[in-house]
């Protein structure tokens, strides 16, 4: 039997997000001292901070940016524009990795922009809110892949954070785990102090409650030995769940129980749950349990480390600002942006670094995939923007620079990266195309005869040379040319339907 994933908070967009509009109002009247209802103005909130109201110009607008500072799994971007929402209507969040992405180190997660005041104010909410869900979504998702290559699902249990359960259940869902009830309404579940305190047998029990709810709701019934969980099949459980017992136990006892269910013609599941460790996990899905529930993906996963670095700009343009490790430097800065302008089109500048360059490539793809272009596509695609951007950080004036710290002078690089809509594709040919500059200066001459040698065979002594060439053999045309401000190459790589992508 399949588990009961019901379209209540799990599954209905509009309910998680009425409850991260709950959390995210409690939230803020903790913070500011005041209720907060529907006659409350963004205005009224604001005052309530008493740094940021006479600290912060009301004009000044800002942009904030999300960065991953550890690998996990992302969930709950929504509850930046949410608590945004109450403080600055008018903002905007570009989420730049998906629900359930993994985020590396350095990682920009997302931006958001918006009043300077109303972005104070509300960092602390959502960074709380998206941390704490990206920990959980992060701890189901290393157990889900410590029971890999067995039939066993991880699923959570009712451990939550008071008031956070549709969150920290939809945050394990996130992290490719089931949810086991949702409370106390939806499902049974008959435990030793149910039996005890009835006064009655395992069987009996069973048969009273389900002749109660009907044959509709899912009933599970708890076993400490072999006895009740044969108990528990006898009496029509759905599921039998074996608590703290040894993989060995249960996998001398799971055999039995299903032979007695398929002689009383019943179907069964069998979980185990209790006292299970990452260390422990895969011997116990190996047991041959169908479920493995686990209270600490809930109760006590670590938050996901994320930094929220803010810029503030003055009315002329001009830049400034500090996030949560002090003055950010125009080196720092990372800019990604979906452009309104040209559909299909993901720009980004960046430090001249390997790092960046990795968080590019890995964006580059979602892009990708999200904008429709085939997996094939995407994987060639996503070479090319490596290897561009690779090029660009070993020869473009930064020093091939692993890390910002590496970094000596703020030298930049620039990715743009276009998917064309089907019909465009159709008209002119191509699929989609990469450009990277750098400020590394050079001579595109130079590098044309990298691209295309004039004996057709490029030079074996020249790494550099023959990554360009080879290159060029995966794409349709690959061009070289002036930066546009002058201070480097800038090469771009097309793609059409001409040559087999891979």
């Amino acid at each position: 039997m399949a588990d009961k994933l019901m379209a209540t908070p799990m599954d209905d967009i509009q309910q998680i997000n009425d409850a991260l509009d709950d959390l995210i109002r409690r939230a803020l009247e903790e913070d500011l001292g005041i209720p907060i209802d529907a006659e409350t103005s963004p205005e009224d909130l604001v005052r309530r901070d008493l740094t940021t109201r006479t600290a912060v110009p009301k004009e000044r607008r800002g942009r904030a940016t999300l960065v991953a500072k550890e690998s996990g799994v992302f969930a709950g971007g929504q509850a930046f524009a949410r608590a945004l929402r109450y403080l600055d209507p008018s903002a905007t969040v570009e989420a730049l990795v998906p629900e359930g992405q993994t985020v590396l180190p350095g990682d920009i997660v997302l931006h958001a922009h918006g009043n300077g005041r109303a972005l104070l104010v509300a960092e602390r909410t959502a960074l709380n809110i998206v941390q704490r869900m990206s920990g959980v979504a992060s701890r189901t998702r290393q157990c889900v892949d410590l029971v890999e290559g067995t039939s066993a699902r991880i699923l959570d249990t009712r451990k939550t954070t008071p008031g956070m359960r549709v969150l920290d259940k939809y945050a394990v869902r996130v992290g490719g785990g089931c949810n086991h009830r949702i409370g106390l309404f939806d499902e049974v579940m008959v435990k030793e102090n149910h039996v005890d305190l009835a006064g009655r047998s395992i069987e009996e029990v069973l048969r009273d409650i389900r002749a109660d709810v009907g044959k509709d709701v899912m009933i599970t019934a708890e076993a400490r030995d072999e006895a009740e969980a044969m108990a528990g099949v006898r009496g029509g459980a759905n599921v039998v769940l074996l608590d703290n017992m040894t993989p060995a136990v249960m996998g001398a006892m799971v055999p039995k129980l299903r032979a007695l269910a398929q002689e009383l013609g019943q179907s069964v599941e069998l979980e185990a749950s209790g006292g299970i460790t990452h260390k422990t996990l895969p011997d116990v899905a190996r047991s041959g349990v169908d479920r493995i529930s686990m209270g600490a993906l809930t109760h006590s996963a670590p938050a996901l480390d994320l930094s929220l670095n803010l810029e503030f700009h003055d009315d002329s343009g001009g830049a400034g600002g500090k996030g949560e490790s002090g003055a950010a430097s125009s080196g720092a800065r990372a800019e990604v942006i979906r452009r309104d302008d040209e559909p299909g089109t993901l720009d980004l500048d960046l430090p001249a670094t390997h790092a960046h360059g990795r968080m590019a490539r890995r964006i580059a793809r979602q892009f990708a995939l999200t904008e429709g272009l085939p997996q094939s596509e995407v994987e060639t695609l996503e070479f090319v923007v490596g290897e561009l951007l690779d090029n660009a950080v070993d020869h473009g004036g930064g020093g091939a620079a692993r890390e910002l710290e590496d970094l000596q002078k703020d030298v930049r690089m620039h990715l743009l990266v276009r998917v064309l809509g089907p019909d465009e594709a159709a008209d002119n040919g191509t699929l989609w195309s990469v450009r990277v500059e750098d400020q590394g200066g050079g001579e595109p001459g130079l590098v044309r005869s990298m691209i295309e040698p004039e004996d057709g065979i490029p030079d074996l002594e020249d790494e550099r040379g023959r990554g360009f060439f080879l290159l060029a053999q995966m794409v349709d045309e690959l061009d070289v040319t002036t930066s546009v401000d002058g201070l480097g190459l800038a090469l771009e790589a097309r793609k059409g339907n001409g040559r087999a992508a891979g």
